[in-house]
């Protein structure tokens, strides 16, 4: 029996690597769902339109926004069950940071943005695995889960190879953003600026026989459809073919090596440890949870562990083309335009820029700004010109995480703190003068007095505190993501990432699972005959 710990995108790729050729997995997860009743109440606005939900519905479901400003944590259905801890998980002292554990049935792909896009080659070149390598599992990834977006400027450098992808209709706003960059794309192009929809994990195939997006509006509340791909998705597939069987209310603690093989400790939800044996164990927890179980089972308590991040910032930006009635428009609110900025007097890595046209997050952040005045002021007008755009760094000029686990009389404790990059202000900065000094081909101009710098992990794209490496010492791992001094256990999730991109994880997090486990299949002298899925 081989050991997947965690649902979440990193392990579902895997147990689907390895049943593939068939191998017997099981899926050792905390498990932790959604409310029932919110669960129904999402499910029966699903079944309806917009217009027809109710006011007593919408207040269950909706994300209220704090009046401070400040980003809230994506909830779903209004619930924060990603992130709650359940007994036996480990003891995460988050500081100030805003970075959170999962230990839902699909992880944090419950609460992503779904947005996909692969590391470029040149982003990766300090890894020691090829692009090339990593080229098989991002077909597998994209063939899980359904695509949404379309061929333009940016699929040269960042190529999508899903067997389809279906076109969502995109807000007037965004339109505009792509009718002007386009027009004039030879002027960006040449100052390094590439401009194109967004390529988004949803399903957006209205002839399907599944259901598709409605355009409700409703995505950063949660989709009342289910059509954003979650991992827990993949995982009822992998059960469905019987080579997969999943175990939830379990924590994993730790992991022990044989001569032959693995003993995982784990406690389940009363209270009560024991041990499972098997062949091997992949960790695919999260990048936090992987990491306490690796300090644990090596003994590295005291030793301080570095977690890489791709930082994350906010500004709006103005259209000189305002539209109307946005408020009222039938759409989704996901990002709906990526920008990829490619300037080597900024950085020699791409910076990526998410762009969200209308949502009621902006409209309740207006209203804040506005207060009494929001019943006089021309707020629609500025709805029609206002764009979010959440940019991203790669982590050579992001901050850290720095992480300690210490022992305590009762159990242990794991100190989470930040550790900021000198250069991460004068790098946002250059990135908005980029695009200030080009807003008259993009059609809109960044309101620089609104930037948010956010604190390194706040965006979850974070990792790399056992880094894959050619030749791996403590602390690291090799290309297989076996720890050092480890044989039969292999680290899936962004833990093994060497360095972090600044373009969206979550596809190469699959990718990289996905070619562990196929890897790791023809290590196997006792594998089974293939069973496809």
């Amino acid at each position: 029996m081989y050991y997947v710990v965690g649902s979440g995108p990193a392990g579902v790729a895997c147990a689907h690597a390895l049943a593939s050729e068939g191998h017997e997995v099981t899926i050792l997860d905390a498990g932790v769902t959604l409310e029932p009743e919110r669960e129904a109440v999402a499910r029966m606005v699903g079944d309806k339109p917009r217009a027809e939900w109710s006011e007593q519905e919408i207040k269950v479901l909706r994300t209220v926004v704090p009046k401070s400003g400040e980003v809230p944590f994506k909830l779903v259905h209004g619930s924060n069950y990603p992130y709650q801890r359940p007994l036996g998980a480990p003891d995460i002292r988050y500081g100030k940071l805003s970075i959170r554990a999962s230990y839902a049935k699909g992880g944090l792909s419950n609460v992503w943005g779904a947005a996909l896009f692969p590391y470029s080659a040149e982003d990766i070149r300090d890894w020691p695995v090829r692009y090339d390598e990593l080229a098989s599992g991002y077909v597998a990834a994209l063939n899980m889960l359904p695509v949404a977006g379309q061929e333009d400027d940016l699929s040269a450098q960042f190529p999508i190879a899903a067997q389809s992808m279906s076109a969502l209709r995109q807000s007037t706003q965004i339109r505009h953003l792509l009718e002007r960059s386009g027009r004039l794309r030879e002027a960006l192009l040449a100052e390094g600026i590439s401009v194109g929809g967004s390529r988004l994990a949803v399903n957006a195939d209205e002839q399907s026989d599944t259901r598709s997006c409605y355009y409700c509006g409703y995505c950063l509340h949660g989709c009342p459809r289910d059509v954003v791909y979650s991992s827990r998705h993949t995982l009822q597939q992998l059960i469905s073919t019987g080579r997969v069987h999943y175990r939830p209310h379990v924590i994993v603690q730790s992991v022990r090596e044989t001569q032959s093989g693995v003993i995982i400790e784990v406690m389940d939800r009363d209270g009560v440890r024991s041990e499972l044996s098997g062949g091997r164990v992949f960790l695919g927890a999260g990048t936090i949870n992987s990491t306490v179980i690796l300090l644990r089972s090596l003994g590295l308590y005291e030793r301080r562990v570095q977690f890489k991040d791709s930082q994350y910032f906010l500004f709006p930006m103005l259209q000189t083309k305002g539209s109307p009635a946005v408020a009222d428009e039938a759409l989704y609110t996901l990002s709906q335009a990526f920008i990829e900025l490619a300037d080597a007097a900024i950085s020699p890595h791409a910076v990526h820029l998410q762009v969200y046209s209308y949502n009621d997050h902006l409209e309740q952040l207006l209203d804040h700004k506005l207060g009494p005045l929001k019943h006089v002021f021309p707020k629609n007008a500025v709805l029609g010109r206002l764009l979010l755009v959440q940019a991203y760094l790669h982590s050579a000029h992001s901050g850290l995480i720095n992480g300690v686990l210490r022992r305590t009389s009762t159990s242990d404790v794991f100190d989470l703190s930040e550790a900021l990059n000198s250069q991460t202000k004068a790098k946002v900065g250059q990135v908005v003068a980029k695009l200030r000094a080009n807003s008259g081909a993009l059609g809109a101009f960044p309101v620089s007095r609104m930037l948010q710098i956010t604190e390194p992990g706040r965006g979850f794209h974070t990792g790399g505190s056992f880094p894959m490496a050619a030749h791996p010492k403590v602390g690291q791992t090799d290309t297989l993501g076996r720890p050092h001094g480890m044989t039969f256990t292999h680290v899936i999730d962004s833990t093994v990432f060497p360095s972090i991109p600044a373009t969206t994880i979550t596809l190469t997090v699959m990718a990289n699972a996905y070619r562990i486990g196929k890897a790791v299949t023809r290590l196997a002298p006792e594998s089974a005959c293939a069973l496809r899925l």
